[in-house]
């Protein structure tokens, strides 16, 4: 039952597997992203060039007759095609990630609900076996088609950015090459907005992925009786992961839902050693720091972590740790624990 030091280790090595995985998958994502924007970029220097040319000349263009040159409409639609390529291909590129993420999840986490076990033969302690692979199965499949519907209406957003991108009137004064180079610029940055959400789709559905087959894993453990909200406390954790640290759950819980991008896991925690046939061994503490003691230990990094407001209004007993979590449901994603906005955390205070 108590979480020690090598259970947190081991569940700090899950979750660094887990992070290489999403980390090389960013990777892969950003390097296709920027062999197609080179593929489309003589284009978009082609589009710019006649918009300044006409504009040059004294041609009085409206946004929406700079959108309707023949040229712009050319560019759109090889961005278009480009950009539902590059969607069509991240449920691909992220398959074998995903699916080493859920198998080394169901592996490592087997270990660290075992590290938590007595020193006592093994031969008298409860196994931990291997949830089913088609359990495994069905979760890859989920996150890949999670993927594949999230992915489609990437496409329209980012021509639609860069649509607005051409449009947006260069500051009087820039001469041909400057105005021409901040143009290009902003039409770059409308299109990486499919890549930041694609970088965010692939890291959540990655997270999740992992968090499913931790779930499937202590669900098929009869010796796990709680998963334990762990996340990573520092000066950057946001307010409702602070909140949420420490706290327990039966083991099918699925989860831990917190924000997008979030790193937050649940550590699985086994029986007492007493309930599982020896009382006479002493158990150590629990080892996972609570929020309020780190909080009095680094005031420093929980103002930074709260902000000022929230770490005062905390302090002065006006609000409670669990106050600062807010649960947000999403039909088109899952629920999500957010921070509570600080109005409504001035509402609790005053009742």
């Amino acid at each position: 039952m108590a979480i020690n030091e090598l259970t947190l280790r081991r569940a700090s090595e899950l979750r660094a597997v887990v992070d290489e995985y999403v980390d090389a998958s960013t990777r892969a994502l950003t390097a296709r992203w920027a062999q197609a924007w080179q593929e489309i970029a003589q284009e978009w220097q082609d589009t710019i060039a006649v918009v300044l040319a006409r504009k040059a000349a004294g041609e009085p263009l409206t946004p929406a007759q700079i959108t309707n040159l023949a040229r712009t409409q050319r560019a759109l639609a090889m961005t278009a095609a480009k950009l539902q390529e590059l969607a069509a291909e991240i449920g691909p590129l992220l398959e074998d990630s995903i699916r080493e993420v859920v198998e080394r999840t169901a592996d490592l986490t087997t270990g660290v609900a075992a590290s938590q076990m007595p020193p006592v033969d093994s031969k008298l302690l409860p196994s931990f076996t291997r949830v089913d692979q088609s359990a495994l199965e069905q979760i890859i499949e989920r996150s890949l088609g999670q993927i594949h519907a999230s992915s489609l209406p990437l496409s329209d957003e980012a021509v639609d950015a860069m649509k607005s991108a051409l449009i947006r009137a260069v500051p009087s004064g820039w001469g041909p090459a400057a105005a021409a180079a901040e143009m290009l610029k902003r039409t770059r940055s409308g299109f990486n907005g499919g890549l930041t959400r694609a970088m965010r789709l692939a890291r959540t559905e990655m997270l999740d992925a992992h968090r499913a087959a931790n779930r499937a894993q202590n669900m098929g453990n009869p010796a796990v009786t709680a998963v334990v909200w762990h996340a990573e406390l520092s000066s950057r954790t946001c307010p409702s992961c602070v909140g949420k640290h420490g706290t327990e759950y039966p083991p099918d819980t699925p989860g831990p839902f917190d924000h997008q991008n979030g790193r937050c896991t649940f550590i699985p925690k086994t029986q007492s050693w007493a309930d599982l046939g020896f009382p006479d061994i002493e158990e150590p503490p629990d080892l996972i720091q609570s929020s309020q003691d780190w909080i009095d230990q680094n005031p420093h990094d929980a103002v930074s972590a709260l902000g000022p407001d929230r770490y005062r209004m905390l302090m002065d007993g006006d609000i409670s740790l669990s106050d600062m979590a807010k649960r947000v449901d999403n039909p088109d994603w899952r629920p999500s624990y957010q921070a509570t906005s600080l109005a409504d955390l001035r509402k609790a205070a005053k009742t």
